[in-house]
């Protein structure tokens, strides 16, 4: 639009801000706000991980230490500030195995259960359930063991997955479950562990078993 003076040009001028000024503030504050806002949250979370980050070295210094109660104590404290972070999960699994060789199986299972819950990685999560179900075991209760156990999973997980369930199945006795676990997890080209499962398929051989029956080779 043209304007013959620079009167007509004022009014035109106060006539849009007086219609739309407001909207041009609050977007203004708005924008401004949630660009402080976002600056303030990368901030804090990049503060949190290097918090997580230091607490959880300092667990493993303590671990290395012989300082399971430090070690524990750590755990807890990244647990209570920050649930949810793949730190608190490593930190718990850690003062687990500590727990579990300092024969303290009740501890070692609430933390093995907290992170199979609350791990922010499937895997992570997986390796908490199957080191759990062995703990189970090692408690006298294989059954609460083998429900622990995911009853699916990634196929990388088939070797620890089925070894654990064949050496649970060989705590209540049924040897032909155990011995087909261990068969399956044998199988796998995820296996870290093939020459045990070789010596346990053997001791569980049949009558008529040939080696190459008891325990396949897959080299």
């Amino acid at each position: 639009m043209d304007y013959e003076t620079e009167e007509q040009q004022v009014e035109a001028l106060k006539a849009w801000w007086a219609e739309n000024g407001r909207a041009v503030i609050t977007g203004v504050v708005l924008g401004a706000g949630l660009i402080g806002g976002w600056t303030f949250w990368t901030g804090y979370q990049e503060k949190q991980a290097v918090i997580a980050s230091d607490i959880y070295s300092r667990t493993i210094e303590a671990l290395d230490g012989g300082d399971a109660a430090a070690a524990a104590s750590l755990a807890d404290e990244l647990t209570d500030d920050q649930p949810g972070k793949l730190y608190s999960a490593y930190a718990n699994m850690a003062a687990a195995r500590a727990a579990v060789e300092a024969g303290n199986l009740a501890d070692a299972m609430r933390r093995l259960e907290w992170v199979s819950s609350h791990a922010p990685q499937e895997d992570v999560q997986l390796i908490a359930r199957v080191r759990l179900a062995r703990v189970q075991g090692a408690s006298g209760d294989a059954a609460a063991g083998l429900a622990s156990l995911p009853g699916t999973y990634p196929e990388s997980f088939t070797g620890l997955v089925e070894e654990a369930r064949g050496d649970l199945l060989m705590m209540t006795g049924d040897l032909q479950a155990a011995r087909d676990a261990y068969k399956t997890a044998q199988a796998s080209q995820y296996v870290a562990n093939r020459e045990g499962l070789t010596m346990k398929l053997n001791e569980l051989a049949l009558p008529g078993d040939t080696a190459g029956d008891s325990a396949e080779s897959t080299s």
